[in-house]
């Protein structure tokens, strides 16, 4: 009977450490965050004008603005693009800006005295650049980027259409 009773409460014991210790969640999956992201903004003369968003999910966002047709190396209609994009893709641009030292830049280049300069800003794993004045020069990065996006199959979101 003893015997009996040890062996019952060793048996409760390991099916509760099994089954506490096995249970998983879709919470425990993995977090949708922003793999690479590329604003620019206006100025004066005919900068482009664009908001982009890759997540690791493989979605993404493109908001066209105005005179993007070079920057894509295509013309899309102004408003909101969305498309499912390779991650693979975006993730050797994140690979690129990490052997750059995109990491280590700090989070602002900018003087507020001057006027008419377009503003980059640039998000990759987390880390967000403000580069509109002085800053390090990363026209390699940003036309990696609009290469990518140019070669997108991009859906235009029909109710932000012009």
């Amino acid at each position: 009977m003893r015997t009996g009773l040890w062996l019952c409460a060793l048996l409760g014991m390991m099916s509760c450490l099994t089954l506490c210790g096995c249970r998983e969640t879709k919470d425990a999956a993995m977090e949708v965050q922003v793999v690479v992201g590329l604003q620019r903004t206006p100025c004066f003369g005919q900068c482009p004008v664009y908001e982009l968003s890759v997540l690791n999910t493989g979605e993404a966002t493109l908001k066209v603005g105005r005179f993007c047709d070079q920057a894509f190396g295509r013309s899309l209609a102004q408003g909101l693009h969305r498309a499912q994009v390779d991650v693979g893709m975006w993730l050797m641009v994140a690979d690129l800006a990490s052997d750059m030292g995109f990491d280590t830049l700090q989070s602002r280049y900018d003087d507020p005295m001057v006027m008419d300069l377009p503003a980059n800003i640039i998000t990759i794993d987390g880390h967000t650049v403000y580069n509109r004045y002085g800053g390090p020069d990363l026209n390699d990065l940003y036309t990696r980027i609009e290469r990518l996006a140019g070669a997108a199959d991009w859906q235009a979101d029909a109710s932000s259409a012009r």
